[in-house]
């Protein structure tokens, strides 16, 4: 019984959009690629953290 209601309260945050994991690695690759391009890191660390986003 428990482990139907963790599986409905699961299903409900997915289609609500508030378990969306690849959103969240596309936002996380956004925000390096615009540290990137403002010159916040230099291109070594972007590669070395975009490595690690995409893991």
């Amino acid at each position: 019984m428990i482990l139907l209601i963790v599986i409905l309260i699961l299903f409900v945050l997915y289609k609500n959009g508030q378990l969306d994991f690849k959103h969240q690695e596309d936002e996380s690759l956004r925000k390096l690629k615009e540290k990137y391009v403002n010159g916040e890191i230099d291109e070594e660390t972007y590669l070395r953290m975009k490595k690690n986003i995409e893991s």
